[in-house]
């Protein structure tokens, strides 16, 4: 999958935003005095912290994890993921702060493998790409870095009980696929997802494109049940 970030950092304050070296010369990110992982070993901490999820990453190929850090859980994330399924995996990754994403790439330490990272924190720009929905919809085995989640557990609470607008008018601002966007404006009688679903999707018989199944999934997710 392709990496992305989406930068937008304007509802989280970041007071202090340093970088440490670990005993063993590994650099940690350390945020409102928050450190995002061990100052001893973060890699030990890293497979420790995974060895948790065996279960669940046995039977699930793909993963969505909330914090990025410096990547040491993402990197033993994709080593597990490996010898469970080979290459056939998939990561999503939401990290709030887009400067960790960014110094993460500067420093060499993310693991460009399979993996799609949305920093920053515009919900409506990250729940409109079509790929998300997709993977959601597949349910995927949920992790949360322990010291990402506490440091931005408001935001990512939003993200889990996420409440999609619901007006079309809204919704393709965030769309950036013409096409969708175009096939929404076909009807100018529905004002709303809910009425353009009841009335151009959910009286079909058949699918009859892609449009339709990505529409389904966004009003699902739209009603909380993700």
């Amino acid at each position: 999958m392709e990496t992305n970030h989406f930068s937008n950092s304007k509802d989280f304050k970041i007071k202090t935003y340093e970088v440490k070296t670990s005993r063993g010369g590994l650099k940690i990110p350390v945020i409102n005095e928050v450190h995002l992982h061990s100052m001893y070993d973060p890699v030990k901490e890293a497979k420790t912290f995974l060895s948790k999820h065996e279960v669940s990453l046995e039977s699930k190929n793909k993963v969505l994890v909330f914090g990025l850090g410096y990547a040491y859980h993402i990197y033993e994330l994709c080593k597990v993921l490996e010898r469970n399924h080979g290459t056939n995996y998939e990561i999503v990754v939401i990290e709030p702060n887009d400067q960790v994403y960014k110094d993460c790439i500067k420093y060499n330490l993310f693991p460009n493998k399979n993996i799609k990272v949305f920093s920053g924190f515009d919900l409506h720009r990250i729940y409109a790409d079509s790929e998300l929905i997709n993977f959601l919809i597949q349910k995927p085995a949920i992790i949360s870095h322990p010291a990402s989640f506490e440091l931005y557990r408001t935001f990512f609470e939003k993200f889990m009980t996420y409440e999609a607008p619901r007006d079309i008018s809204t919704i393709t601002k965030y769309i950036e696929s013409k096409e969708l966007r175009s096939y929404l404006y076909t009807d100018t009688e529905s004002h709303s997802i809910e009425s353009f679903l009841k009335d151009n999707i959910l009286t079909k018989s058949k699918l009859s494109s892609n449009h339709d199944h990505l529409l389904l999934a966004f009003g699902h997710l739209s009603n909380g049940e993700f």
